[in-house]
């Protein structure tokens, strides 16, 4: 069995991800971020081993366990509130649940708090647009707003924190050059892109709006004028019919599925952060979208 975590030594590492990622940054409305699993015992082992992970499935909690890792940090939450009972031979992530407690392995999750977070996720991404180089970007602005400036920590702004983000370019990019850069960045051979003009190199954008995971309903907080300059929508995943909507409004649309718009951000920033903050931590080799162009 692995040993389990010190109890003071599992609230020091969960401070350091909190100043990388405040807690109060994640939209508690719907989301459950924060420490879902805590094995940590009075006495417990001093040492953290960490594994990164964008999805807690059963093949990243045995590869945790086989890794002696006392700390999974999941990008996404699998306990909500609505758990109502706990029936582990019927469902595969409370089974995974059971064996993480049993061999006591800790679960954080900070979702929401990652997509909020300046230099978080939606950065990361906005960033990638220019293959990492900040000179082509006029600004960085979120799209979804903090509810109150109290909640901000240190320097951060309201225009610098929030949900999806609007990148405005120095010069127009080609569509063409985007999606390469964006291919480059998230390690991926093909993008779906909707596009009313057949030649990408001709079509230019000015501004992007951007959203990891599923953007729908962050798109929705852009006000009519941004909107309308707007050439660029990119996120993980939209419904048919609201690229239907953008298409028909004259704006390219570039979608990855869901966690290809996440999953790199994990080794490229996540990792370096935390590693740095002392914590002994690894990305995941089995996680992966479940989905994969054949």
């Amino acid at each position: 069995m692995i040993k389990a975590v010190s109890r003071t030594t599992l609230q020091s590492v969960v401070s350091k991800i909190v100043k990388h990622y405040p807690s109060q940054y994640a939209d508690s409305s719907w989301d459950n971020t924060g420490l879902l699993i805590d094995c940590s015992e009075e006495d417990g082992e001093a040492h953290v081993k960490a594994l990164l992970t964008i999805d807690l499935t059963k093949e990243v909690a045995q590869e945790a366990i086989d890794k002696q890792c006392n700390l999974i940090i999941a990008y996404h939450p699998f306990i909500f509130p609505n758990l109502k009972s706990i029936r582990p031979l019927e469902n595969t992530q409370q089974n995974s649940l059971i064996k993480l407690v049993k061999n006591n392995v800790s679960v954080y999750c900070p979702h929401t708090a990652v997509d909020a977070a300046k230099g978080g996720v939606n950065d990361w991404l906005s960033l990638g647009l220019v293959s990492y180089q900040p000179d082509k970007i006029k600004s960085i602005t979120s799209i979804e707003r903090l509810s109150n400036p109290k909640l901000l920590v240190g320097t951060d702004t309201m225009e610098e924190v929030g949900y999806g983000r609007v990148v405005q370019f120095h010069t127009a990019l080609s569509l063409s050059a985007i999606i390469n850069s964006l291919k480059a960045l998230m390690n991926l051979q093909h993008l779906q892109v909707s596009s009313n003009v057949r030649n990408l190199d001709t079509y230019m954008v000015s501004a992007a709006a951007v959203c990891a995971g599923s953007g729908a309903g962050v798109f929705k907080a852009l006000s009519p004028t941004d909107l309308q300059a707007i050439d660029l929508i990119f996120t993980g995943e939209l419904s048919h019919h609201d690229v239907l909507r953008y298409k028909e409004m004259g704006k390219a649309v570039i979608v990855c599925n869901h966690s290809n718009s996440e999953r790199g951000y994990l080794k490229d920033e996540m990792l370096p952060r935390l590693a740095n903050e002392g914590i002994d931590c690894t990305v995941s080799d089995t996680d992966m979208d479940p989905l994969r162009v054949i």
